[in-house]
């Protein structure tokens, strides 16, 4: 069948059980595979995408190898995983300058120290201007996608609609000038390294997952894996959100909702444990929202009316 008519979403539930363990410590098609090891789990994610693909207006050639490395760290994040190591595979015609090269790599290397993992080293290749990055990421107890009924959604971190917005920017060729923390989100996306937090209240979250292409995915996502729906009930809007969204004449909710490449995380805490995730978040200043709820059949809605599931995809329909 051709990919345009199967989408992504059908293709990768076809490819992903390909040579997957049985019994392994996440399954097939989540935000990273996993083996066992050493009492735990070694993850493996990787991503790619092309040059033009993400570079925005006025984005430094190493912002591309930065976002390379960042999208896989957010995964590996989300799974509750610490990355250990990166790895950065180029694509470049013959007549591209060597400092197109250089920039992608050391872009990726400050990005690997800025997750407390190292870069070692990658591959070069021939063709259209594009970049892949892979990483390998320890944890003790890998939080899957999942969830149950009465569970609780955070969404973790403040910059949810902000990269949404630098894209928005991008295609309506509007300045971001005035808007200086939607250009850094845009141009410099950032993995929150402090979901490893959560790592002592294991036992109160059901299940997470990484938000890159647009929350209401993510959200659909998570509620496939877990068999139970979402209720959102509120969304995250940050000021400078706001700000640009009245400037630009669009609606703050669509950017947080559709806009993409936030790298941030979804969780569902179990409700017992929702005071003591609440009081760690608010002691060592972690910013996040509580979004909703989780319960009735598969599916998004949000204020009680079904959300349609839109967000970015390499083929055709899902």
């Amino acid at each position: 069948m051709r990919l345009d008519v199967l989408g992504e979403t059908a293709l990768l539930r076809r490819l992903a059980p390909i040579g997957y363990p049985e019994g392994a410590p996440l399954p097939p098609g989540d935000d990273a595979g996993a083996i066992a090891l050493g009492g735990g789990a070694l993850l493996l994610k990787t991503d790619g995408f092309r040059a033009s693909g993400v570079r925005l207006s006025g984005m430094p050639e190493e912002a591309l190898g930065w976002r390379a490395v960042t999208a896989v760290a957010s995964d590996l994040l989300a799974k509750l995983a610490r990355p250990l190591a990166f790895v950065l595979a180029t694509f470049l015609p013959p007549d591209a300058e060597d400092a197109t090269a250089l920039a992608w790599t050391r872009g990726a290397a400050r990005a690997a120290r800025a997750y407390g993992a190292a870069l070692l080293g990658g591959d070069t290749n021939r063709g259209e201007p594009a970049l892949a990055a892979a990483g390998v990421g320890w944890a003790e107890d890998p939080l899957p996608r999942g969830g149950s009924e009465g569970d609780h959604l955070l969404l973790l971190g403040d910059r949810w609609g902000l990269s949404g917005a630098a894209i928005d920017a991008h295609y309506r060729g509007l300045d971001l000038g005035r808007f200086p923390a939607i250009r850094a989100a845009g141009y410099w996306p950032r993995a929150r390294l402090a979901t490893l937090g959560l790592l002592p209240f294991r036992r109160w979250l059901s299940g997470s997952a990484d938000s890159s292409d647009g929350l209401a995915e993510t959200l659909w996502q998570l509620s496939e894996a877990a068999g139970v729906g979402i209720a959102l009930d509120r969304l995250p809007l940050p000021p400078d959100l706001r700000a640009y969204a009245d400037a630009a004449g669009v609606a703050p909710e669509e950017l947080v909702l559709y806009g993409g490449e936030e790298f941030e995380a979804a969780v569902l805490v179990r409700p017992e444990g929702r005071a003591l995730v609440e009081a760690w978040r608010a002691s060592v200043g972690v910013p996040g929202t509580w979004a909703g709820r989780a319960g009735g059949p598969v599916g998004v809605r949000y204020r009680g009316a079904p959300l349609p599931r839109r967000g970015y995809r390499q083929f055709g329909p899902r």
